[in-house]
């Protein structure tokens, strides 16, 4: 089982954080490798990867009071398994803290390995994209 945890601190309240990344539909508008998102009444949501890949995720837990909410990966152009991952924002000294942590499984350790490069250059690209959307302005 392999883990991610990728963590910045905001000079902003965690409510403007969550702001951007709480809704999960929303995804596409702060992660520069999902190209659309959307979630159904069912919870599930339909993402196209930047490159054009179709994927979908169930949400599992959301609560706006406790800025946090977690999704599993059902099917789509990774070869996860038991894919679970959670986006949390929490009120600090001078800001906010976000993180965004996974768990997961491959079909065997070098598999793991290569996803794990990849799903923390994603989640990193999003959190530095959230960054300078909350910077700019």
């Amino acid at each position: 089982m392999a883990e991610i945890t990728v963590e910045k601190t905001f000079p902003v309240d965690a409510a403007t954080v969550w702001g951007v990344v709480g809704d999960p539909a929303g995804i596409a508008d702060w992660a520069p490798a999902i190209g659309q998102s959307r979630v159904d009444d069912d919870g599930i949501r339909h993402l196209v990867f930047a490159d054009g890949q179709p994927a979908r995720e169930r949400i599992v837990a959301h609560s706006d009071s406790d800025r946090s909410y977690t999704y599993q990966y059902l099917d789509g152009p990774l070869p996860l398994e038991r894919y679970e991952s959670t986006i949390t924002v929490t009120e600090v000294d001078g800001g906010s803290h976000l993180v965004w942590s996974a768990q997961f499984g491959a079909a065997s350790p070098e598999v793991e390995a290569e996803l794990q490069t990849g799903i923390s250059e994603i989640y990193s690209s999003a959190v530095e994209s959230v960054h300078a959307r909350l910077s700019a302005g």
